[in-house]
């Protein structure tokens, strides 16, 4: 009997997970993750969820009204998931099932290198926010690139954020390598020069570094 009871109360959770019930988020849900979670962890789980293709949900198509294009991309609606999320490229099939009309992955370093030291992502509950200081955490280009290449039946543009390894000297070079690496598989690039998590990283902004660094990508 316990075990009938446990079954059926897990498939009425899968159920209204599934449907996106948003009362069931917002009361139960949420509250659960958090209780059991630190964010960096829950925000891996999350990763997981999109590369499992868990919350496959029946969508009726964008509306006309919402299609418009950037750039020469057709999107069938101009919400994408920015960089930040999927870091590595993991689950871009599993963002588009959710509705984004474009996904971008990273930051992406050239060399793998494992950001900043734990705990680094910090729950503000009060104003429903979260801190992240991942520090350009990256598995590399090569994995990324090859996560991607197993998912390239995505049905809206996927974009790669590109980063600079922390111990690079020559920054301008990673931005270069991944334009090189990453330019026959991604439908957009960004050069990422904003991290504070990266020493440095923001000089690139000054203009006589940026005209060099644009100049060489």
């Amino acid at each position: 009997m316990a075990a009938i009871v446990g079954g059926a109360s897990l498939g009425f959770v899968g159920l209204l997970t599934v449907s996106g019930n948003a009362e069931f988020y917002r009361r139960f849900l949420m509250p659960a993750v958090h209780a059991v979670f630190d964010a960096e962890t829950a925000h891996q789980l999350g990763v997981q969820v999109a590369r499992l293709r868990l919350l496959r949900t029946h969508r009726e198509p964008d509306p006309d009204v919402l299609h418009t294009e950037v750039l020469g991309l057709p999107l069938s609606n101009p919400i994408g998931l920015a960089a930040g999320f999927d870091k590595h490229g993991e689950g871009v099939l599993g963002a588009q099932d959710w509705g984004f009309g474009f996904v971008e992955v990273g930051s992406v370093t050239p060399l793998p290198q494992p950001g900043n030291p734990k705990p680094r992502v910090f729950r503000l509950s009060e104003d429903l926010g979260v801190v992240n200081r991942y520090g350009f955490n990256s598995v590399g280009h090569e994995q990324v690139w090859a996560s991607l290449h197993k998912q390239r039946v995505w049905a809206a543009p996927v974009g790669v954020n590109l980063g600079r390894n922390k111990t690079s000297a020559d920054a301008a070079a990673d931005y270069v390598a991944g334009v090189h690496r990453f330019a026959d598989l991604a439908d957009y690039l960004v050069v990422n020069v904003s991290s504070p998590n990266t020493p440095g990283l923001r000089s690139l902004q000054r203009r006589q570094h940026l005209e060099e660094l644009l100049l060489r990508v």
